[in-house]
């Protein structure tokens, strides 16, 4: 699968910046989340979503809303895709099937899937 050249609006990276986040997408259904980027890059929370917005935009990647429930803290009980929204409450928990009532039972994150490898200049 042929490697897929990034330019898009990356000019407050450094070379070595773009070098490592080549290497976080180096392959076909790699992933990211944006304090994984973060701290790879030395970037605060808000650049590297931005950074992971943009690759969707352009469709180099597949963002997904991660919904975390208090039943299980630490880990993403469902997905949804990127810009479709928050889950609708009430909201039936997947994992031990309570209903959601309250947005203050969730916790949020996103993740970046490329769709290919991607090389950053």
């Amino acid at each position: 699968m042929p490697i897929v050249i990034c330019q898009y609006h990356l000019d407050s990276l450094s070379d070595i910046q773009k070098i490592e986040l080549s290497r976080q997408f180096n392959e076909s259904g790699k992933n990211a989340m944006p304090h994984q980027i973060a701290v790879r890059l030395g970037i605060t929370y808000s650049e590297a979503l931005t950074i992971l917005v943009k690759l969707e935009a352009n469709r180099l990647c597949e963002m997904k809303l991660l919904i975390y429930h208090q039943c299980e803290p630490d880990i993403p009980i469902s997905t949804m895709p990127y810009g479709q929204g928050f889950p609708q409450l009430p909201w039936l928990c997947p994992n031990c099937e309570e209903e959601v009532e309250d947005y203050k039972e969730l916790s949020f994150d996103f993740m970046a899937i490329a769709f290919q490898p991607i090389q950053f200049t």
